[in-house]
């Protein structure tokens, strides 16, 4: 039977149209020979993940994790056909996903409530970490990774104008201006990710789902909304940024390295990419504060959090919550994984991540500067909270990027993208049976 808190959420997770139900048991997938330690698959691509889990392996004996790797571009959709096949036999027990992902996969029934498994360990992790994961009073994953925003510059492009790194979304359009009579652009945006419109909204105060009652709200054009497509379109108007998919990431980064692109959003994920395929800028790159938004005093991040998840089809769920917490807060596999070289430069989801920001430093890329820039992430672990994804946050992502992409290519404005937005996500709740107010 369900619990009282699935009865009491099923108007606002529960999607009528698909089947499962996040409160089942099932039989083992990992079955345990006799005698022997039980076996839990864990569907991954992270670089670092099989490090962890031979720690993790190395540290148990009645449970032993097996690493599958799984293409993150696959993962969702692979989770979604074992569960409505009812696929035990490949079905994982853990599966690396995020909040963006698990609120829809929730409302499906694919994974697991957690609450009850995390709830005691909710001091471990870094503050509006298990917040994040959680809708509607249900913990749906255990936070693994958090993604603190600041800015990264090239500094010898700012030092031979003799101009300031900007502080604000508003100077970076300024500054651009500048920058591109000599060919230069200011920031790159990919055409199939709007992250960054997202993000910049996030920042600014907009809240695309909350629930109201046993309801969703759904605002894609609150002031905050249109204040960020106001700022995007203004960028892709004055031709102040390149536009270079992360398809043609080689190029991307050639066009960074020969200073052609002064600056970028970053986190640490993605520092040890840059550090290894730069040449000719090494060292000479340097960490900033993310951009301030208006009315804004202190820069806060607005980004998803990495979240290990539990199928519902998984025999145990108490082992595999167990495992999955232990991956996320234990220090041998929380360093295999913010390792830039081995691991995936992740800062982890931990209370105290400070014992992990040495590794994810690029000490080659940001050369004399890599001690300021330790300070300046950790600084921006600051997250703006509040933010949560609805029922269909998958579709609408994708839905969100097919429009971006159109954007990108003048077939649209921002500000209609998100008119657009606001439309199809309240028709396509509605037609999955979700209750949508107002």
């Amino acid at each position: 039977m369900r619990s009282t808190r699935w009865l009491a959420a099923a108007a606002i997770l529960t999607l009528a149209a698909c089947g499962g139900d996040p409160g089942t048991s099932s039989q083992p997938v990992g079955q345990a020979g006799a005698g022997g330690p039980v076996t839990l698959d864990y569907w991954t691509d992270k670089q670092g993940s099989e490090a962890a889990v031979a720690a993790f392996n190395a540290a148990h004996k009645d449970v032993q994790l097996r690493y599958v790797k799984t293409p993150a571009a696959d993962l969702v959709k692979n989770l979604r056909n074992a569960h409505k096949a009812g696929d035990k036999a490949t079905m994982p027990c853990i599966a690396q996903a995020d909040n963006r992902n698990g609120g829809q996969l929730l409302a499906e029934g694919v994974i697991k409530d957690l609450t009850k498994e995390v709830a005691g360990s909710t001091a471990a992790f870094s503050p509006g970490g298990v917040e994040s994961l959680t809708l509607a009073g249900i913990t749906y994953g255990v936070p693994d990774k958090r993604d603190p925003l600041f800015s990264m510059y090239y500094k010898p492009i700012f030092d031979k104008r003799g101009l300031k790194y900007p502080t604000t979304w508003e100077e970076l359009i300024e500054v651009g201006k500048g920058l591109k009579k000599d060919g230069i652009a200011v920031f790159n945006l990919a055409g199939e990710d709007p992250s960054t419109l997202m993000g910049l909204a996030w920042q600014a105060g907009a809240r695309w789902y909350t629930i109201q009652g046993d309801a969703w709200k759904i605002d894609f054009t609150d002031d905050a909304s249109k204040w960020s497509a106001g700022i995007m379109q203004q960028l892709l108007d004055g031709g102040l940024v390149e536009k270079i998919s992360y398809a043609e990431y080689a190029a991307m980064m050639r066009e960074y390295d020969q200073g052609k692109i002064a600056m970028r959003q970053v986190s640490t994920w993605q520092l040890a990419g840059h550090q290894r395929n730069m040449k000719d800028s090494l060292g000479k790159w340097e960490a900033g504060p993310n951009l301030l938004v208006k009315g804004q005093s202190q820069p806060v991040s607005a980004a998803d959090t990495g979240a290990l998840v539990v199928p519902s089809l998984c025999k145990d769920t108490a082992k595999a919550a167990a495992a999955a917490l232990w991956l996320a807060t234990e220090s041998k596999p929380v360093a295999a994984m913010a390792d830039p070289v081995g691991g995936s430069g992740w800062y982890p989801a931990v209370a105290d991540p400070a014992p992990y920001l040495d590794a994810v430093l690029p000490k080659q890329l940001w050369g004399e500067h890599a001690e300021a820039g330790k300070q300046v992430i950790a600084e921006s672990d600051n997250f703006a909270a509040g933010w949560v994804y609805g029922p269909n946050s998958t579709a609408m992502y994708e839905e969100l990027a097919d429009k971006w992409g159109k954007a990108m290519n003048g077939e649209m404005k921002v500000a209609d993208v998100l008119e657009h937005m606001q439309q199809w996500t309240v028709a396509d709740l509605k037609q999955k049976g979700v209750k949508v107010a107002g």
